[in-house]
């Protein structure tokens, strides 16, 4: 990282976690590296107690602000993950501020809904089956949905079947005392399927 020039370099006071500097950088070298406009460099340190360089052109901020967002950038990431996993937010229709606040205001009622729904039937299963169910009895009396959340599926499927190791381990064990096992030598015998 090459500086062409320090603008204003102010050391931080505090505690152990704050801002060791905070300055205005331009970074490159005179001619066709160097940046047009200034940068801010801060140097900090994580949670850890490792040493992070932030570089960053927010100037409105103060230098403890950028640390701590640095810092909870993880639980961050985990917040907007969760977004996108039960508010169901795949693409935002408005690119203002007003319209993304709006639409993540209505997903986050939306939610609370179910979650209330959830609450009241005593349902265990998933919020997306609620959800789900809700859609197709929109128009049907609050019984009739508590109903259909309840009832038993017609047909069921039986799913992964867990393999029994111990009967396979019998059985082989027999065919080995035996002296039946020379099938056990052939590669393409598989001791699950008998």
């Amino acid at each position: 990282m090459l500086f062409a020039g320090i603008v204003l370099c102010v050391p931080s006071m505090g505690d152990s976690l704050a801002v060791k500097k905070d300055c205005i950088v331009i970074l490159g070298k005179d001619g066709f590296t160097k940046m047009n406009h200034p940068l801010r460099y801060i140097e900090t340190e994580d949670t850890e107690g490792n040493p992070v360089v932030i570089i960053t052109n927010n100037f409105k901020l103060s230098g403890e602000e950028i640390a701590d967002i640095y810092r909870y950038r993880w639980q961050i990431e985990l917040f907007f993950k969760w977004i996108k996993q039960h508010l169901h937010i795949k693409h935002f229709y408005g690119l203002s501020q007003q319209a993304v606040e709006m639409q993540i205001y209505i997903a986050l009622i939306a939610y609370c809904l179910l979650k209330l729904l959830k609450l009241k039937t005593g349902y265990q299963g998933p919020l997306l089956t609620i959800q789900r169910l809700f859609k197709a009895c929109l128009y049907e009396p609050f019984p009739c949905f508590v109903r259909e959340l309840f009832r038993k599926p017609k047909r069921g499927s039986k799913g992964r079947r867990p393999i029994d190791h111990e009967r396979i381990f019998q059985e082989t064990l027999r065919q080995v005392i035996a002296g039946e096992a020379d099938h056990l030598d052939d590669l393409t015998y598989d001791p699950v399927i008998l």
